[in-house]
């Protein structure tokens, strides 16, 4: 008791809580700071600099990187508070690494799933708002982690995929797609008329639709099929619009198919073999 009406002893309870602010005062004053130097050089205002990076991919990178900091920061300050008290950090900081050690080992799938999320991110194989093929799995990039990354397909389902399990990736969003359409003749139309119509039909959507990057084009007879000639066009179209753009020239070449009167190819009565046996033999 003696010891606690002592000026030396709440000098020192005094100086410990002082310190103890300044810990927790410098760990959030340092987490701000740095959270602002990461949102200045991935995302910096517009009007001030350009984005060093796609946008897309700059945020993830940005959201990965502030997560990074804030633990390493919580970490320091741990450390620091306990070494007030006088506890010995030194043997805590050795027992987490051999805990670490252990948790690695028992965990090398988790540890592939973030190596493999880190060259993901840093390669640039795919980034939030990209759609993309991953193994059966089809879908939107709704959000990139080092851990998982989830898709979000046509239906609305999520699909969340560890990235270790990420082997080949098809991007549907990176370049140009192309639209392909596959035109059945007959054989008695004017093959001359057919390609004018086409040739045509190929210059109103090229000029009509904003989604065309290049064409389309007639390439040309493909296939010869028993009652059909086989007439390809392509298109190069910005990412994720080539079905549009097939849509829009079968919907004008139907048209113009039918103001021409070209008519459509006649379907062969193709009769299976047991049922010619069947007719022979009365059966």
């Amino acid at each position: 008791m003696e010891q606690l009406l002592t000026p030396e002893f709440w000098l020192g309870i005094a100086i410990r809580v002082i310190r103890l602010a300044a810990i927790g005062v410098g760990g959030i004053v340092l987490l701000k700071v740095t959270n602002a130097l990461v949102e200045q050089f991935f995302l910096p205002k517009p009007g001030t600099k350009k984005l060093y990076l796609e946008e897309k991919r700059a945020r993830t990178l940005s959201s990965l990187l502030h997560s990074i900091i804030r633990y390493t920061i919580y970490f320091i300050v741990a450390v620091m508070i306990l070494q007030e008290f006088k506890i010995d950090t030194t043997s805590i900081v050795a027992g987490a690494g051999i805990i670490g050690l252990a948790l690695g080992v028992g965990a090398q799938s988790l540890i592939k799933d973030f190596i493999t999320g880190f060259f993901i991110i840093l390669e640039d194989q795919y980034g939030v708002g990209d759609y993309v093929v991953i193994g059966d799995m089809a879908g939107t990039v709704e959000e990139l982690g080092f851990r998982v990354t989830k898709l979000r397909d046509f239906n609305g389902i999520l699909h969340i995929v560890p990235n270790g399990s990420v082997t080949r990736v098809s991007n549907h969003t990176r370049g140009h797609m192309l639209a392909v359409v596959n035109v059945p003749v007959p054989y008695e139309a004017d093959i001359d008329l057919v390609f004018k119509i086409l040739d045509e039909v190929c210059i109103t959507v090229g000029k009509s639709m904003t989604e065309v990057l290049d064409g389309p084009q007639v390439v040309g007879v493909v296939d010869l099929r028993p009652g059909e000639i086989m007439i390809r066009l392509t298109a190069k179209t910005v990412p994720l619009e080539q079905v549009k753009v097939e849509t829009a020239l079968r919907r004008l070449i139907k048209e113009r198919f039918a103001e021409a009167r070209i008519p459509p190819p006649l379907l062969l009565n193709v009769v299976p073999v047991a049922e010619k046996k069947a007719a022979k033999t009365g059966g």
